[in-house]
């Protein structure tokens, strides 16, 4: 029986690794929940948030696909 690995990181973890993503920026996606980012990407551990590292990238390629263009 396969293992089912899935790939958590803290939000400062987040930010280091990701150079387009800024604190504020998390933050907003956290209190505001856009796009059902809570549901979708974060877990909690108890007081700790952490994020679903696989489930954030596709939040973001599917929330940039959905950006209005001008």
């Amino acid at each position: 029986m396969e293992a089912i690995s899935k790939s958590y990181i803290t939000k400062e973890q987040a930010i280091e690794k990701y150079s387009f993503l800024t604190r504020n920026m998390l933050k907003n996606l956290l209190f505001k929940d856009i796009n059902g980012f809570r549901s979708k990407v974060v877990r909690k551990l108890g007081r700790r948030i952490i994020l679903d590292e696989e489930a954030f990238l596709l939040f973001l390629s599917r929330s940039r696909g959905n950006e209005k263009r001008e």
